[in-house]
């Protein structure tokens, strides 16, 4: 339908452009009556008309499919969130029958530990020469240096957490 619409106003178009010519040779530089002959003589209203209610058509179309793009990742969501609960219930077997991996048919399993990570307490206590330099906004914080520093010595700001354990699937 789109292609209907977009080829008849060009048509129309063309019509009063050829129109409004017809009317300039005769010496006529009267807008109304150009507009009245416009109207009367070609189909170009009508067109715009036509378009108009295609544009309508289309904002209804996109409202709809927004609604339907919210509705999917709401959905994506909540999937995302029961596959975590099932990978955590999965770890949460494997540590109480102490399995740290499990050959299956479908895929192989195992639990790795993660290493214990920073946790910043105070940005503020952390001593200057864990700050990389930047223009703007202000300085980064090099947590890869903070990382290999805070586990040989104290650094005030920064502390270590526990670590956790990871659920590693291989499928073949």
């Amino acid at each position: 339908m789109s292609g209907n619409v977009e080829h008849n106003i060009l048509r129309q178009t063309e019509a009063a452009k050829t129109l409004l010519r017809s009317i300039a040779e005769d010496g006529c530089e009267d807008s109304a009556l150009s507009s009245d002959m416009i109207e009367g003589e070609t189909g170009l209203f009508e067109a715009v008309e036509s378009a108009l209610s295609e544009i309508d058509e289309c904002e209804v179309l996109i409202a709809g499919l927004k609604e339907k793009e919210k509705a999917f990742a709401d959905r994506r969501r909540s999937i995302e969130v029961r596959a975590e609960r099932i990978r955590a219930m999965i770890e949460q077997a494997m540590l109480a029958t102490e399995q740290h991996s499990m050959r299956l048919p479908t895929a192989t399993i195992s639990l790795r530990e993660i290493k214990p990570g920073i946790v910043v307490l105070n940005e503020a206590d952390i001593p200057a020469r864990f700050w990389i330099e930047q223009e703007r906004p202000a300085p980064k914080l090099d947590k890869k240096a903070l990382s290999e520093a805070i586990k040989i010595e104290q650094i005030p700001g920064v502390t270590l957490d526990n670590g956790s354990i990871s659920l590693s699937v291989r499928r073949k």
